[in-house]
């Protein structure tokens, strides 16, 4: 992994940390990447044609919004707990923003099915990162 996809993964894995957060002392791989699978999950969904990057945003964003409701495996993390504060559906469309212009257009071209084939990788990457942030945001909580 380069150094600039490793910074891409781990800001994307802050962006979504900072507003959808798998459950606490939940290591499993699925329920620490679910919010970046699902956000491929969403740009798969489209099919073989490319979507607009509005239109990736949008899906993106409204599949994560969705999720708590949808899985036991992660929970909206409430603004005065936000390192970045604002509302909810505003720090999710951040994180789908990201995503879109950093891995779906940035890495892949707008491509579906390049992302795919790079998506057990790019997990992996989101994996270590989240939990790196959930180890770091422990320490926080233990010096508080």
């Amino acid at each position: 992994m380069t150094r600039e996809t490793h910074d891409t993964i781990s800001t994307l894995a802050e962006r979504a940390f900072d507003a959808i957060r798998p459950i606490n002392r939940n290591n499993k791989p699925y329920a620490v990447e679910r919010v970046f699978r699902e956000s491929v999950k969403a740009i798969k969904e489209f099919g073989p044609r490319r979507p607009s990057r509005r239109d990736a945003i949008d899906a993106v964003a409204g599949r994560i919004a969705k999720l708590p409701e949808r899985s036991d495996q992660v929970y909206r993390l409430g603004k005065e707990d936000s390192d970045h504060g604002g509302r909810l559906q505003e720090r999710i469309e951040h994180y789908a923003e990201q995503f879109v212009d950093e891995v779906f257009i940035g890495m892949f071209d707008r491509n579906p099915s390049q992302l795919k084939r790079r998506e057990n990788n790019l997990a992996d990457g989101f994996y270590a990162a989240t939990l790196r942030l959930q180890r770091e945001d422990q320490t926080d909580d233990a010096d508080d």
